[in-house]
């Protein structure tokens, strides 16, 4: 499998910012670190799995690229929009993942 480098959009940076307030105000600081953290560390599993993802039929993922595919995360109920750029996994936005329907 070819491996990527990983770009973040703008505005996935605010989405980890906006989860990161979010669970400091419902928990720790130091859970929020850690929640943020092991949520990065799920995005970078990207750089090697991007390819085995379909393109994705869901049409808010396609609203940031037209061959957007998505990736929902564990246990944090949440999906990862990126694309396929070149040598480059973009990673254009995180949602709730009930917000990704049809």
């Amino acid at each position: 499998m070819k491996e990527y480098r990983l770009k973040y959009s703008d505005e996935i940076l605010a989405d980890i910012d906006r989860l990161f307030v979010f669970a400091s105000e419902q928990h720790t600081l130091d859970f929020a670190r850690r929640y943020t953290a092991g949520l990065r560390k799920e995005i970078e599993e990207l750089s090697y799995l991007a390819e085995a993802f379909p393109e994705s039929k869901y049409r808010i993922a396609r609203l940031y690229h037209p061959q957007a595919k998505t990736m929902t995360i564990g246990k944090r109920k949440l999906t990862v929009i990126f694309h396929i750029d070149g040598e480059y996994v973009m990673v254009d936005k995180i949602l709730p993942s009930c917000m990704i329907t049809y």
